[in-house]
């Protein structure tokens, strides 16, 4: 029997693999996921999921021994926000005393740095297997295979996604909202330099960002109402509509990556845990990408738990989980709220509230205490 088996193997399931097995190098770890992740094109171009990496998160990571190309990875030392009536509010690195405001980097860069490091632990047996069942007992929870093996260990940490097996197996309550939209990303190469610094516009129908990569290059992620329009354009029309929505600001756009879109839902869980079970990362949250927060939520459940578990795991009870349970909650909800206010503010079309909310932006734009509030949370997450 394991002592703690993590369903998802993706960055926060990794990463909080690594920074428990660090902590606590006696515990046996069950690393569980589909299919052996390939790296083998780690080199060819950008991946195009791409995650906004707080400064807080980047030297976690680095305390870690995490690793990842550096020179494929951005940086944002600006960011230009604007409404959609000549509004905006701009933050830089001197709002966050000289610190970045955060690293772009891709998906399978960070993810195999992670990877890296936790293999070098032979505590921890990696397991590429479906999984089909899940059953819970007094003292430990058991996994079931497509080949009818079973896997069993003391704790069960699910990190495997927004629509988590785990989570829906041991029926966990949760209020899904729809926000009737697509997340669109894709790569470009830009004939004017960005700078390093990082765009976003409120659209009134979306929400638009760019975000710098190195050597003149950008990722987009684009909140729209009508994801098939963008996917199903030719790269030359995509191109158009991108630099057009992005008032040309970086001049002519070439596309490198092919355009993927993934639906947007608002995913509110109370209780991460149950019994023996307990969820992190988007299994237990998803959040709307206009802050680009996701990952760093789910980094903080992440390191949050590891914590918790190499410190007590000889005496982990329900009063402990629910401290914890109490403690990352309010991040997560003042997190959620912020974005899915923010979202329901831009999306309103009313034409009060249009002239509102571009005047709350100008506003905000000049009172420097409430811009270095803002920036100085999201940082820090």
């Amino acid at each position: 029997m394991y002592d703690v088996a993590i369903v998802g193997g993706g960055l926060v399931g990794a990463s909080f693999a690594l920074d428990l097995i660090q902590q606590n190098e006696n515990l046996s770890i069950a690393f569980i996921e589909r299919t052996e992740p390939n790296f083998s094109e780690n080199q060819s171009g950008f991946d195009n999921k791409i995650y906004a990496i707080s400064p807080s998160n980047l030297e976690h990571l680095s305390k870690l021994g995490v690793n990842p190309d550096w020179s494929k990875i951005g940086t944002i030392n600006a960011m230009n926000v604007r409404g959609n009536q000549n509004s905006a509010i701009e933050f830089d690195k001197a709002t966050c005393k000289g610190q970045y405001l955060a690293k772009i980097v891709e998906y399978r860069n960070l993810h195999h740095a992670v990877l890296v490091e936790l293999k070098k632990y032979p505590q921890v047996k990696f397991i590429y297997t479906n999984l089909q069942d899940a059953k819970m007992y007094e003292t430990s929870v058991e996994l079931l295979n497509d080949a009818d093996e079973v896997i069993q260990a003391k704790w069960l940490v699910a990190a495997d996604g927004a629509n988590s097996f785990v989570r829906n197996k041991f029926n966990f309550t949760v209020d899904a909202i729809p926000y009737y939209q697509s997340g669109v990303v894709a790569n470009f190469k830009c004939s004017i330099d960005h700078n390093n610094v990082a765009h976003q516009w409120f659209l009134g129908d979306g929400v638009l960002a760019y975000l710098p990569l190195p050597n003149q290059h950008i990722s987009i992620v684009w909140s729209s109402d009508n994801p098939q329009q963008l996917l199903t354009s030719s790269p030359d029309e995509l191109c158009e509509l991108v630099a057009n929505a992005g008032q040309n600001t970086l001049g002519k756009l070439e596309l490198i990556t092919k355009a993927m879109a993934f639906p947007l839902k608002l995913n509110l869980v109370e209780k991460f845990y149950y019994e023996r079970v307990i969820l992190i990362g988007d299994a237990a949250h998803t959040i709307h990408p206009l802050a680009g927060q996701g990952v760093n939520l789910g980094f903080g459940d992440a390191w949050a738990l590891a914590k918790l578990i190499a410190l007590n795991f000889s005496n982990l009870d329900n009063a402990t989980l629910a401290r914890y349970n109490y403690a990352r909650l309010a991040e997560v909800r003042k997190m959620q709220m912020t974005c899915h206010l923010l979202h329901r503010l831009f999306h309103n079309r009313l034409p009060v509230v249009n002239e509102l909310r571009n005047l709350g932006l100008n506003l905000v734009n000049r009172l420097t205490p409430v811009k270095k509030i803002l920036i100085n949370s999201a940082i820090n997450y």
